[in-house]
């Protein structure tokens, strides 16, 4: 049996910006989403010790055909052109389990 790859795609962007994502990925195709308020800094931000910027974070795990189309999905309506815009980090999923159906892989995503 071969196993079709899957990806998480993890998503930081802006407070504001965060139902317009949702919506782009949700019309790529994409099931399941999952969004929570957090906080940080950037790499390029100053030391601000004790200060944190309010940023979304939206993960969702996709089959590999429907990366790039999700990737183009933010990009496109996240980028203000300006500084604090967020990052997307893609990494590899190696199974997925549907905890009360037992599907695993895609079907279960």
């Amino acid at each position: 049996m071969v196993k079709k790859s899957m990806k998480k795609i993890e998503t930081v962007v802006r407070p504001s910006m965060k139902d317009e994502v949702v919506s782009a990925i949700k019309k790529v195709g994409v099931g399941g989403i999952t969004v929570w308020h957090t906080q940080g800094q950037g790499a390029a931000d100053p030391p601000l010790v004790g200060q944190y910027f309010t940023k979304e974070a939206i993960v969702t795990v996709v089959p590999d055909s429907k990366v790039d189309a999700v990737l183009e999905a933010i990009a496109t309506v996240a980028c203000t052109g300006s500084k604090g815009d967020g990052k997307v980090f893609v990494t590899n999923v190696e199974e997925a389990l549907d905890i009360c159906t037992k599907e695993k892989g895609e079907s279960a995503i």
